[in-house]
C-alpha cells in the first residue's frame, strides 16, 4: 500500500529512459560508417570502368573519367564480343576454371581426408612434401612445365593450362581442408563404421556433407584464381581459338593505339562472374572462415 501511495505522490517522477548514446552503440556506428566508405572506395573501379566502357575515344580523352557519356556507345559492347572475340575466350575460361575447380575440390578432399585420418607409413612426410607446394613460386614451374607438356604433346589443347593449374591449386586446398577435418569430431565416422559403411561411403556420406562450408570456401579461391591467371596461361597456350579471357583481352591493344572503349567492355563482361559469385556465395564464404573455429 505504501509502495502505491509513493507512487501517486504529485512529486514522484516515473523514471525515463536514458537517451544517452552507449560507447559500444558509437564504436557500432564507426564501424558501419568505416565499412561504408571502404565499400564505396571499391566500387569506384568498377564504376568507372562501366562509364568508360560507353564511351569513344575522343570523349574518353577529353572528359572527365566519371563523366556521364554524350552519346551511349552500346556498340562497344558488339564489337568486343564478336570482333573482339571476346566470347569465345569466355567460354573457354568457363570451361577451364569449371574443370579446375571441380577437380580440385574431389582430390583435394580425399587427400586431405586420408592425410588427417588414415594412419600409414610415411604419411607425415607425405604430408610435408604436398603442403611444400603451396610455398613453390610459379615463376620457377613455368620452364620445367613447359618441357614436360612439349613432350607430352599438350600444347595445343586445354590440358595444356587445365593440369597446372589443378596442380599448383591442390596444396592450397589441402592445407584449408585439413585445417577444417581436424575440427570434426571422429565420433561420427566411429558411427558410421559401425553401421556397415567402409572408408568410401563414410567419406561421401558422412564427411563430405560436412565440408561443404570448407569445400565453398576452396571453390570461390581456385575459381577467382584461374579465371584471373595470366602468366601461365602466356606461356602455356599456344593456340589462338585456345585463349582464356586474360590472354584474350591483350588482342585489345594495337600497334599504335588502343580503343578504349571496347577494352573496358571487354573487362567489364569477364568481371561479371566475379560480381555474381560475391552477390550470391559471399555469405557462404563468411561462414567457411568461422565454421572451423567454431567446431574446435
Amino acid at each position: 500500500m505504501q509502495k502505491q501511495l509513493a507512487s501517486n505522490h504529485p512529486l514522484h517522477l516515473p523514471e525515463q529512459p536514458s537517451k544517452m548514446i552507449r560507447p559500444k552503440s558509437l564504436k557500432k556506428i564507426g564501424l558501419y560508417a568505416f565499412m561504408s566508405v571502404i565499400g564505396l572506395l571499391q566500387l569506384i573501379p568498377l564504376v568507372w570502368l562501366v562509364l568508360i566502357s560507353f564511351k569513344n575515344n575522343k570523349e574518353i580523352q577529353s572528359n572527365s573519367a566519371f563523366s556521364l557519356p554524350e552519346t551511349w556507345q552500346f556498340q562497344n559492347y558488339v564489337d568486343a564480343w564478336v570482333q573482339g572475340e571476346i566470347g569465345d575466350y569466355f567460354f573457354n575460361s568457363v570451361i577451364v576454371t569449371t574443370i579446375t575447380v571441380i577437380v580440385v575440390l574431389m582430390l583435394g578432399s580425399m587427400m586431405a581426408y586420408a592425410l588427417t585420418r588414415m594412419r600409414f607409413r610415411w604419411s607425415g612426410l607425405l604430408s610435408i612434401i604436398i603442403l611444400s607446394g603451396v610455398m613453390v613460386p610459379v615463376h620457377a614451374t613455368l620452364v620445367p612445365l613447359f618441357t614436360l607438356l612439349r613432350d607430352l604433346g599438350l600444347l595445343k589443347s586445354q590440358l595444356a593450362i587445365i593440369l597446372p593449374y589443378i596442380t599448383v591449386n591442390i596444396p592450397i586446398a589441402i592445407f584449408i581442408l585439413s585445417s577444417f577435418l581436424r575440427g570434426l569430431p571422429k565420433e561420427l565416422e566411429e558411427a558410421a563404421f559401425i553401421d556397415g559403411y567402409g572408408v568410401i561411403r563414410a567419406f561421401f556420406h558422412v564427411v563430405l556433407p560436412l565440408l561443404r562450408p570448407a569445400l565453398a570456401s576452396v571453390g570461390i579461391f581456385v575459381f577467382l584464381n584461374v579465371w584471373n591467371e595470366l602468366l601461365m596461361a602466356v606461356t602455356f597456350i599456344q593456340k589462338s581459338s585456345l585463349r582464356t579471357l586474360p590472354l584474350g583481352l591483350m588482342n585489345f591493344s594495337g600497334e599504335y593505339s588502343v580503343e578504349w572503349g571496347p577494352l573496358c567492355a571487354a573487362m567489364f563482361i569477364s568481371t561479371i562472374p566475379l560480381v555474381i559469385i560475391y552477390l550470391f556465395f559471399s555469405e557462404q564464404l563468411e561462414k567457411s572462415f568461422t565454421a572451423g573455429s567454431i567446431l574446435k
